[in-house]
């Protein structure tokens, strides 16, 4: 009969997922799926809260966890307490294999009533997140700082202890879509075999062997989404993306009379993709593959504007593209010019639906 918590592990018995990881060309999202502690009648005797937090590391923002303050809750021994809400520990991130993630879910035990000072603070506190005043106290909030003051605040307000923690580490380049599991206990419990957990089609975790729904343990599930590409809203505040959009938007919109002013708009152009290349490829948070895709479907926006007599089909699909454009683009043809941004386009349209049945749009 164990105590402490299991490594994380990826539930073998689970629906199959809308969507396979492609490494260095898609995106993933981490998401709190559902969490559970559990307390014995004998545990602290004198404790009244318990918190339920987390705190998400990766090699994306190495110094910058992200620190989540997700139940507030009156400790019912011999009650499980389940946090009864799911939400986003991490925003769409690019699949590199050279990449890692750390989660960090905690229980904090309270002892003492901070309860009305905690409900002053939060009326002060410039909140941006809902709160819903339950007894239970739910809360999802994700803004780091506020977090940690008010973890800080209500560890002034009385002691605490910390008896449980889990923990899970990942290697983007291992990483799947689809159920992850930690799950353990702070006194002796009998822990079912992982073989025998699922998620049923309620989504629920479940003990197969027993139809128990691992009552008398604490544990937190994951799940892990992907999709192949951003939509456009995700770049609408970049820097280079509006750069972009605002010379294309320039020149679509200019009106060419001469041979020379078609010229200078190319040159106009190139000078242009130079720069949004170099300013996006400083943006960790966005796939290579991607910067070229949106780069590639603007010129040939801009390609149409200052060359309507030559078509790809006249020219010849196998016709080489200039050096610079070859080296900006990382495509030699027309023809391999129009296909990437013909996959490009088929790729965000599979990633609208995912979202769709993701049920994330507008998160």
């Amino acid at each position: 009969m164990p105590t402490g918590a299991s490594q994380p592990f990826y539930l073998q018995d689970q629906p199959s997922p809308q969507f396979n990881l492609e490494l260095d060309n898609s995106y993933f999202l981490v998401k709190l799926h559902d969490a559970q502690t559990f307390f014995q009648a004998n545990f602290l005797g004198k404790a009244d809260l318990v918190t339920f937090s987390s705190s998400v590391t990766s090699s994306f923002q190495p110094n910058s966890p992200t620190q989540s303050l997700h139940q507030i809750s009156t400790i019912q021994r011999n009650t499980p307490c389940r946090l009864g809400l799911s939400t986003n520990l991490t925003e769409w991130l690019p699949a590199r294999s050279s990449d890692s993630l750390r989660i960090n879910i905690k229980y904090t035990v309270l002892q003492g009533k901070p309860i009305q000072k905690f409900v002053d603070h939060i009326k002060q506190a410039d909140w941006v997140a809902k709160l819903s005043l339950r007894p239970d106290w739910a809360v999802a909030v994700k803004v780091t700082d506020i977090v940690g003051r008010l973890l800080s605040y209500l560890a002034q307000e009385g002691s605490q202890q910390n008896p449980f923690t889990l923990v899970m580490d990942f290697n983007v380049a291992d990483l799947k879509t689809g159920y992850y599991l930690v799950y353990g206990s702070h006194s002796d419990e009998d822990w079912p075999s992982p073989q025998f957990l699922q998620i049923d089609a309620d989504k629920r975790l479940r003990d197969k062997s027993s139809g128990s729904s691992l009552s008398r343990l604490s544990y937190a599930v994951i799940q892990v989404l992907g999709i192949k590409r951003l939509s456009q809203e995700e770049f609408r505040d970049e820097p280079w993306w509006l750069l972009l959009q605002t010379v294309k938007e320039h020149i679509l919109d200019s009106v060419l009379t001469t041979e020379l002013e078609r010229r200078q708009k190319i040159g106009e152009w190139l000078f242009v993709l130079r720069r949004v290349k170099e300013l996006a490829l400083k943006r960790h948070e966005f796939l290579l593959s991607e910067i070229q895709e949106i780069i590639a479907a603007a010129q040939i926006e801009v390609e149409t504007k200052l060359q309507p007599s030559i078509t790809a089909e006249a020219a010849g699909i196998g016709d080489e593209l200039p050096d610079d454009l070859q080296d900006l683009l990382g495509v030699e043809t027309e023809g391999e010019l129009q296909e990437l941004v013909r996959d490009y386009q088929d790729a965000l349209e599979i990633s609208q639906q995912l979202l769709e049945q993701y049920k994330l749009l507008g998160d």
